[in-house]
């Protein structure tokens, strides 16, 4: 793979090669960032689905321990 700035040209104008060679790297970054990103969004759903599903089993098992124990007061209508 050739480089797009020859040694001559570093040589030449040393601070727009660096400054060139910043954009590569600030776009590169970016780019990282948005994957990491993604990546974490989709695994945080993937978590948030599951604590909601677990927290609808607890509701229920809730609202069971509830009805019994209405029972036993003998306040249920």
């Amino acid at each position: 793979m050739k480089s797009p700035i020859s040694f001559d040209q570093f040589k030449k104008n040393p601070i727009s090669a660096i400054a060139f060679l910043l954009v590569i790297v600030v776009g590169y970054l970016y780019i990282d960032n948005k994957t990491v990103y993604a990546q974490q969004l989709n695994e945080h759903k993937v978590r948030i689905e599951k604590l909601e599903a677990e927290e609808n089993i607890m509701e229920e098992k809730l609202d069971e321990i509830n009805e019994k124990l209405l029972e036993c007061l003998g306040l249920q209508n």
